[in-house]
């Protein structure tokens, strides 16, 4: 029952990927320069198909608002968020993905395969830092957030346990990321999310965390070289401890908020 409730979902952000990508070999098939081009038009593509998807996806979080609200599964009110709990949420998600970024290092290195940084170099070679923000560190995160954390998870989380939930819709949101190294990054990441958003019973909680997740991976690639040659290894350093303290107060304040609201995060 639970897997033809996911049909629908995984089905139309498949189109909206698919059209995304039927755009991109377009281009390479019309445009001189094609591979250029594909390199070149990736990013703001990925991200218009993200914004079509949106409007399903919201269309289903509703509609599976409504049946659990009559069947008792959740309550009528969400769990508010603050200002300061919102900041917290994006440094939080600025320090895991940075360790996991680590832990992806590790594994291209044992692996020994480059193909995923090289692809990302190209996709991002040349183009504007507020530009990328805009569409892989804020847009991409919203539309990936509603269909693997919204929808998804949620759908899930009807049937199983927050652990089993968590797992599986971090495996989907790994397989979608397509290579290895970025599978295990999105899987850690994942289910992260899926349990940030159980404990602080509010949609938003995991799309914060997303927000800062790829929007530090961005700023971090851009200037991390250039601060420590200014400043030195000490530099580097500090923002892992900063965002080592990110985390666990992240965890701390929303582990409170979870039992609170009678949920405990262990």
């Amino acid at each position: 029952m639970v897997w033809r409730e996911l049909y629908p979902v995984g089905l139309h952000y498949l189109i909206g990927q698919i059209l995304g990508s039927a755009v991109l070999l377009w281009l390479m098939n019309h445009v001189q320069d094609a591979k250029d081009s594909y390199y070149s038009y990736t990013i703001v593509i990925t991200g218009l198909t993200g914004v079509l998807v949106m409007f399903p996806a919201v269309y289903f979080y509703r509609r599976d608002r409504v049946g659990r609200l009559i069947g008792g599964l959740t309550s009528i009110e969400e769990q508010k968020l603050t200002i300061p709990e919102m900041l917290l949420l994006l440094a939080a998600g600025a320090g895991f993905a940075q360790y996991a970024n680590v832990l992806v290092a590790i594994l291209q290195n044992w692996i020994q395969s480059t193909t995923y940084s090289d692809t990302m170099t190209k996709i991002t070679s040349g183009k504007g830092l507020l530009m990328m923000i805009f569409w892989m560190g804020i847009v991409a995160p919203i539309a990936e957030e509603m269909i693997f954390r919204w929808l998804v998870y949620l759908r899930l989380r009807d049937h199983f346990s927050v652990l089993v939930s968590a797992v599986i819709s971090a495996a989907f949101f790994g397989i979608y990321h397509g290579n290895i190294p970025q599978a295990v990054y999105a899987f850690i990441l994942g289910a992260l999310f899926a349990w940030f958003l159980e404990m602080g019973g509010n949609k938003w909680v995991s799309v914060f965390l997303h927000i800062g997740a790829n929007t530090w991976i961005l700023i971090f690639g851009e200037y991390a070289e250039i601060l420590v040659k200014k400043f030195g290894a000490g530099m580097l350093l500090m923002s892992y401890g900063i965002l080592a303290a990110a985390m666990i107060g992240a965890y701390q304040c929303f582990a409170r908020k979870g039992e609170k609201r009678g949920y405990r995060a262990v």
